[in-house]
C-alpha cells in the first residue's frame, strides 16, 4: 500500500445524510442545494408556486447560516424545500428545534461595536450596505504603519470576499482617527472603488462605500484592497478593527519604523467599547518582522492590538 494513499471519494450523499443527522441546518441545506443541481432562482420559482414566495437573497442567507428561518411562513417554506430537495420529511425543520448546532451568529448591531451614543451610528446607518452587506468577508489583512514620532501614518487592507446576492454588491468601511478633527483619507482603492465617501471632521471618521471593479455572480469571490492615510500627526499605541460578521481569517501586523520599536505589545479581543480586554496574548517586537497577530473563526467584536513605549 503506498505510503500516502488517497482514500476513494466519499459517495456524494453520505455527506448530507451524516449533516441531516447531526447539523448544522445551513450545512445540509447547502449540501441538499448542490446534490439537487438546482439553483436558487429554480427553487425561488418552486417555492412561489407551492403558495411560500422566499427571495433568493433569503434562500441564500439560509445557505450561509447568515440568518435562519423562524417565522411560521419560512418554516412552511422549509417543508416545501424538504419534498423539492428530496430529503426526508421534518429532516431539515428537526435541526432548527434541536440545540447544540447553532448556525453562524447573526451580525451584531453597530450600536454594540461603538457604543449606543457614538455619533457616527446616523451616519453609518445611512449607508444600505452597511446593515446589511451582500459581500461576505472570508479573509482580512491589515497592516498598519507606525514612524519614528510613534504616530500611526497609514493602513493597508486586503479583504477576501464572497458574493450572497445580487445585484447589490458592497461593503462600508470605517476609520476613526486619533484625535477629533482630523480624520483619515481613503487614498487608494485596488479592486474595487469608493462611491460614496462621509467624512466627520468632529468625530475624526472617515466612512466609505466600496463596490468591486466589476459585477459577480452569487458565490464568487473577490479582492478589495484600499489605503488609507492618517492625517492627525498624534503619537498613539494601539489600534483595533470592528467585526459585525465572523470572519474566518484575521491577520493584523503593525510595521514600527526602524529604531521605534516599542517596549511590549499584546493582542486583545473586547466584547464591546470599554470592556475588559480578553483573549489577552503577547505579540513579539522584533526589528526583523512586524508585530503581527494571526487569529481564525473570528466571532463578531473588537479586535486589536495595543503597544508601550519605553
Amino acid at each position: 500500500m503506498p505510503l500516502f494513499a488517497v482514500p476513494p471519494p466519499e459517495p456524494p450523499g453520505r455527506e448530507l445524510g451524516q449533516t441531516l443527522a447531526t447539523g448544522p441546518f445551513s450545512r445540509a441545506l447547502s449540501l441538499a442545494i448542490d446534490r439537487s443541481g438546482l439553483g436558487l432562482a429554480r427553487l425561488k420559482d418552486r417555492l412561489a408556486a407551492a403558495g411560500v414566495p422566499v427571495s433568493t437573497t433569503t434562500l441564500s442567507y439560509w445557505r450561509t447560516g447568515r440568518t435562519r428561518p423562524e417565522r411560521p411562513d419560512s418554516l412552511r417554506a422549509v417543508t416545501v424545500l424538504e419534498d423539492v430537495l428530496g430529503v426526508p420529511p421534518r429532516s431539515l425543520i428537526e435541526l432548527l428545534s434541536r440545540p447544540g448546532h447553532p448556525d453562524t451568529p447573526d451580525p451584531v448591531r453597530w450600536e454594540r461595536l461603538w457604543g449606543p451614543r457614538n455619533g457616527v451610528l446616523p451616519v453609518l446607518h445611512s449607508f444600505d450596505a452597511a446593515d446589511e452587506t451582500s459581500l461576505l468577508v472570508l479573509s482580512l489583512h491589515e497592516a498598519l504603519e507606525v514612524d519614528a514620532d510613534r504616530c500611526l501614518t497609514r493602513l493597508r487592507v486586503r479583504e477576501v470576499v464572497r458574493v450572497l446576492e445580487e445585484p447589490v454588491q458592497a461593503k462600508v468601511v470605517a476609520l476613526r482617527g486619533c484625535v477629533p478633527g482630523r480624520p483619515p483619507r481613503l487614498v487608494s482603492t485596488r479592486y474595487c472603488r469608493p462611491v460614496r465617501t462621509e467624512v466627520l471632521p468632529e468625530l475624526g471618521f472617515v466612512i466609505s462605500e466600496l463596490v468591486p471593479s466589476r459585477s459577480m455572480a452569487v458565490g464568487e469571490t473577490a479582492i478589495l484592497e484600499y489605503e488609507f492615510e492618517y492625517t492627525d500627526g498624534v503619537p498613539d499605541a494601539g489600534y483595533d478593527r470592528r467585526f459585525r460578521h465572523p470572519v474566518a481569517e484575521h491577520l493584523l501586523e503593525v510595521h514600527f519604523a526602524p529604531g521605534t520599536q516599542p517596549a511590549t505589545c499584546h493582542a486583545y479581543r473586547l466584547d464591546a467599547p470599554g470592556g475588559p480586554e480578553r483573549d489577552v496574548t503577547a505579540v513579539p517586537v522584533s526589528p526583523a518582522m512586524p508585530a503581527h497577530h494571526f487569529a481564525t473563526g473570528t466571532a463578531p467584536g473588537i479586535r486589536g492590538m495595543r503597544w508601550s513605549w519605553p
